[in-house]
């Protein structure tokens, strides 16, 4: 049973946004940092201004890295890897790299030297090679819906330790939206991370984790158990229990039990009754959720494809190729000055949505 700590914090001012992640620490079972090197992992799914909330606000991150500096650590690095990582990404727009210069804390590129790991028994990942260098790995996670997730939190933000394209191709190895999660528990529990915070002073409703609406929530969470920080999520924006996948696939694979004790707020005190949610999908009947762990990886796909549809309003896309370069099943191209879509070889991962940097691409309702 793990401490989940969740703070009140209306505003980004530096001093408020540090003495409530002091408190949320000493109210949580915070890693000893002393003498140790650590890694500070955001979410930087796109190097976007601060004010898109679409990335972990550098306020946040500041204040994390002065706190384990002045807890002892011996060294902070703090890096992560978008979906396309160019190599001169070093968190500009989104002012992380500012941070880093002003606290003197290391930015690390994920894409350098990456390394293999066995992630379960089929599946070998390449992984940044910082996992195998630091002592204390902490993901710094962003209140945001997710199309296919649900949502996303502490647990998925280590999906960025897939450095840039390597990360795509993990929604063709497990399509449907279990298996894409297992493969999430497997990754998270791979990357060693120990503990976690979400900022939740922004977060992101509606068709996230890019293009939904901002809203204030005015609190941060932390938890050594990076599921229930994103339990309490759950219960904040208002999904049932039983609807996030990746919540599920963790207790499934015994990597949390789901029964934490609220320090400072309880949740369920600060749910959020007109939050935007993503439509959760009807769940299987008996007979196929037996089924289903014996199929083959075509009808996954076919499963996959009954998921709603990425729509691309051509007024508003600006022929980037961002959803081209970053589709994992190449079921997009440019046509005649327009972006197509093959809808026979789409899986409805929805990173097309996640990259497109103008809102272009919408998700069809079910």
């Amino acid at each position: 049973m793990s401490k989940v700590a969740i703070q009140k914090c209306p505003t980004y001012e530096y001093e408020e946004v540090y003495s409530s992640l002091l408190k949320v620490i000493e109210n949580s079972d915070f890693p000893v940092v002393e003498n140790k090197k650590v890694l500070l992992k955001p979410n930087i799914l796109s190097d976007s201004k601060p004010e898109l909330g679409i990335t972990t606000n550098p306020v946040v991150v500041e204040a994390m890295v002065n706190i384990c500096k002045q807890k002892g650590a011996k060294e902070v690095l703090v890096g992560d890897s978008p979906g396309l990582h160019t190599p001169q990404f070093h968190g500009k727009n989104c002012k992380i790299a500012d941070v880093c210069e002003k606290t003197n804390a290391t930015w690390v590129n994920f894409a350098a030297n990456p390394r293999v790991h066995k992630i379960n028994r089929k599946t070998k990942l390449t992984m940044a090679a910082v996992l195998d260098e630091v002592d204390v790995v902490i993901s710094l996670a962003k209140f945001k819906t997710h199309e296919l997730m649900y949502l996303t939190g502490c647990v998925k933000n280590m999906f960025g330790t897939l450095p840039g394209l390597n990360k795509s191709p993990c929604h063709i190895k497990a399509a449907s939206r279990e298996k894409f999660a297992s493969l999430i528990c497997d990754i998270f529990k791979e990357s060693g991370a120990s503990y976690g915070i979400v900022d939740s002073i922004i977060g992101m409703e509606g068709p996230g984790p890019a293009n939904g609406t901002l809203r204030q929530i005015g609190l941060l969470i932390g938890s050594s158990d990076c599921f229930e920080a994103d339990e309490a999520m759950r219960i904040i924006m208002g999904y049932k229990d039983g609807d996030i996948p990746i919540l599920n696939e963790g207790k499934r694979k015994g990597l949390t039990n789901l029964n934490p004790t609220w320090t400072i707020e309880n949740p369920n005190s600060l749910v959020i009754k007109d939050f935007r949610i993503v439509d959760v999908a009807k769940k299987e009947g008996l007979i196929k959720s037996l089924l289903i762990p014996f199929l083959t990886r075509s009808l996954d796909r076919k499963k996959a494809q009954k998921r709603p549809t990425p729509n691309f309003n051509e007024t508003k896309c600006i022929r980037c190729k961002r959803c081209i370069d970053i589709c994992p099943a190449k079921a997009l191209s440019l046509q005649n000055n327009k972006v197509t879509l093959d809808q026979n070889k789409c899986v409805r991962c929805y990173c097309c949505h996640e990259m497109c940097p103008v809102a272009a691409i919408e998700i069809e309702k079910d």
